[in-house]
């Protein structure tokens, strides 16, 4: 099973002495080395020139973060579990060794994409909307080149046991690099709603916290599921005060109010 996630804004910066430096060509997925170098030369470019901070999404009241990211393939580096946080990376466990026949990809704007389990990643500030020296925006550069690994991951998860893939992505991250249902590959995206009275609304506020528990759910199984039903059996079993159900391909988890 697969398993997609979007990156946290708020990351741990690695503080060990002896974290080395962010290695290119030490990152899963070798085919974007050329594409992660590109954009991690036009992170320091951005943020080295005028009006870096605005195009990073720095804040005003952190501009040690626009001067790190100057100098970014210098920063220390750990293992992406336990430098992203944030609402849904407090749901897992970052000692927590990933099952084998389990695997977890987080999208990355410097990146592209993270495999979660391995990749030794810095505590970076750029996000989908950044805006980089000439490349423009970050999400739409990588788009055109996440979309062949788009395929390579749907094509190798039609081969496994267990032909899933749930998207715990948010919007933006999802046009990064779109990845629907197909080549007997079934993707669910991970939908959380909030139903008061019978009337259910979108939760966009706590949207990360249910997906982180969704993700939580499906690693710490005995088992993977080998189909969309039984990864919702899986969710209800982990999750008995929520209610889960597929609507075509979402997974949607209701939390039932009032």
């Amino acid at each position: 099973m697969l398993i997609l996630l979007p990156p946290s804004e708020t990351k741990t910066r690695p503080t060990d002495a002896g974290a080395g430096p962010l290695e290119l060509e030490a990152l899963g997925l070798p085919q974007l080395t050329e594409a992660r170098s590109a954009v991690v030369r036009a992170a320091r470019r951005t943020a080295a020139g005028k009006d870096g901070a605005a195009k990073l999404g720095v804040p005003v009241s952190s501009p040690e973060l626009v001067e790190r990211m100057a100098q970014i393939d210098s920063e220390p580096t750990a293992v992406a579990l336990s430098v992203y946080s944030g609402v849904l990376y407090d749901q897992l466990d970052p000692a927590r060794s990933l099952p084998a026949d389990r695997r977890v990809l987080v999208q990355s704007a410097l990146l592209g994409l993270i495999d979660a389990g391995s990749d030794r990643i810095p505590a970076y500030r750029l996000s989908a909307g950044s805006t980089l020296s000439r490349l423009g925006k970050a999400g739409s550069w990588w788009a055109s080149r996440l979309k062949p690994v788009a395929a390579q991951l749907r094509r190798a998860q039609a081969e496994t046991g267990a032909p899933v893939i749930v998207d715990c992505r948010s919007g933006s991250y999802r046009s990064m690099m779109v990845v629907r249902s197909g080549d007997g590959v079934r993707v669910l995206d991970v939908s959380p709603v909030q139903e008061r009275s019978g009337t259910r609304k979108v939760i966009s506020h706590d949207a990360k916290r249910y997906r982180g528990l969704v993700t939580r759910a499906l690693l710490e199984a005995g088992r993977t599921p080998a189909s969309a039903d039984e990864v919702v059996d899986i969710v209800r079993a982990a999750l008995p005060t929520l209610h889960v159900e597929l609507e075509g391909d979402r997974l949607v988890v209701v939390d039932q109010v009032g």
